[in-house]
């Protein structure tokens, strides 16, 4: 997003504001912000300067985590989550994947992309239609658990079960707010 710094301190606020209680050591942060450990204690400085992280010391260690008192955290919270969310990082990821023929977020994530209120979500749930490798989805699952630093839970589902909702699951999921994030259907939303 050009509205950020730079794609590192995008990354940094990502992580930390779209997993509120997640706190972290600035050492930790340099993979997660693809940058070298200097250019990560920068980033940091300067964003705990400007109130959008916090801070604290246990021992030598700098602990940084979201400042959720800010002005701009919850504004943040919905660039961010539409930048680096798993909106983007699931299709991205099982787009590579062969045999899906859709996959829908679902669950807390779901209701807080289209506005609900509550609490940040702890996880992602994803329904992935079709017929994948199981190998290739454990291998994406772990893909977007290390990207996304939370919990994935990845449900399959048969295409002809997603259409015809035998289950009370999946009735309740095509009524409750989903969002489809990636369709190799070639069929309109």
């Amino acid at each position: 997003m050009p509205i950020f710094r730079s794609e590192a301190q995008a990354r940094i606020l990502a992580w930390l504001l779209l997993v509120p209680d997640r706190e972290q050591p600035i050492s930790t942060l340099a993979p997660v912000a693809g940058v070298a450990q200097p250019n990560t204690l920068r980033e940091v400085n300067r964003l705990v300067e400007g109130g959008l992280l916090r801070e604290r010391r246990a021992g030598n260690t700098r602990l940084v985590a979201a400042n959720t008192s800010s002005p701009y955290f919850e504004p943040l919270v919905q660039i961010l989550g539409r930048a680096y969310g798993p909106g983007v990082a699931v299709p991205q990821v099982l787009a590579e994947v062969p045999g899906i023929e859709r996959a829908i977020i679902i669950g807390s994530w779901a209701r807080r992309f289209q506005g609900e209120a509550g609490p940040p979500p702890n996880d992602v749930d994803v329904i992935v239609v079709g017929s994948p490798s199981p190998r290739a989805l454990r291998r994406a699952n772990a893909q977007l658990e290390e990207q996304l630093g939370v919990p994935v839970q990845l449900i399959i589902v048969t295409a002809e079960d997603w259409a015809e909702q035998p289950t009370g699951f999946l009735q309740t999921v095509h009524s409750s707010p989903h969002l489809t994030v990636l369709d190799n259907t070639g069929a309109k939303q």
